[in-house]
């Protein structure tokens, strides 16, 4: 699959996944919603518990309305994709599901299917379903000039649009060994981004982003950006699971936000 391929499915992925999460509703109560995940020799019961978790939270989105839209392109997914879609478009389920579900209740079994003599997690859930549906259409964040592909000790830069309101920005960064908010920084300060102006990352000449690996492996690191109307900090341990806090507690129109994952060879 070719990379612009790739960001043309994840594209779509992310715009169908985020339209609906804006202005807060009263969540919606789900019981027994239920993901499975086969273990094999490739997949450890922790991993396949895991998955049999993410599964069930979407069958809870399913559950609560909330995935119609998105469903279709659900089932299209298939091994055939290749391991850096299937690796991108499971962080993106993490980052669009996990600010949605807060589960209640979880029970997690190991079933033996006797048809297929395999061993599966099965994982149920009980959740609140957050629903959200009103979005500024004209609020935008356009990123471009980001590589596929980079060697230890290159330099990473970009540009970048707001487009609809002038914003503040900022850049997370998650590698093996945790999170860290890139920007704004010491050197860089939280400035205000005007609408419609292209900007490079990083901002200034004061410092730059240079790759490096934290092992001998090749470094896969995700990236998120998010843009705000107003100025709210972010002052928690960069973590998935506080960045996903800190981004739900901002209502839906008045931010927006990039993903992107690239490879550190």
């Amino acid at each position: 699959m070719n990379r612009n391929c790739l960001v043309g499915w994840i594209c779509l992925i992310v715009l169908m996944m985020t339209a609906p999460l804006y202005a807060q509703q009263k969540p919606v109560k789900v019981k027994g919603a239920q993901g499975r995940w086969q273990v094999s020799e490739e997949v450890t019961l922790k991993e396949a518990e895991e998955r049999a978790f993410m599964e069930a939270k979407k069958e809870a989105l399913r559950k609560a309305g909330v995935m119609e839209n998105v469903w279709s392109v659900f089932g299209q997914i298939t091994q055939e994709h290749g391991t850096e879609f299937s690796e991108a478009y499971s962080q993106m389920n993490v980052l669009a599901i996990g600010g949605m579900v807060n589960v209640t209740q979880k029970k997690v079994e190991e079933i033996w299917d006797v048809d297929s003599r395999s061993l599966y997690k099965v994982v149920t859930i009980d959740a609140l379903v957050q629903k959200e549906q009103e979005v500024d259409k004209s609020y935008a964040l356009e990123v471009k000039g980001i590589a596929t592909l980079y060697k230890e000790g290159d330099l990473f830069t970009c540009r970048l649009k707001v487009h609809g309101t002038d914003s503040y920005l900022k850049l997370f960064w998650f590698d093996s060994k945790g999170g860290e908010l890139i920007y704004p920084n010491t050197y860089e300060g939280d400035n205000l981004l005007t609408a419609g102006r292209e900007y490079s990352i990083p901002f200034s000449n004061a410092v730059d982003y240079r790759m490096e690996k934290q092992g001998r492996d090749s470094e896969k690191i995700n990236m998120m950006m998010v843009a705000t109307k107003e100025n709210i900090p972010f002052t928690d341990e960069v973590t998935y699971q506080n960045v996903l806090k800190w981004v739900y507690a901002i209502p839906g129109s008045k931010r927006c936000a990039f993903y992107d994952m690239i490879l550190i060879k």
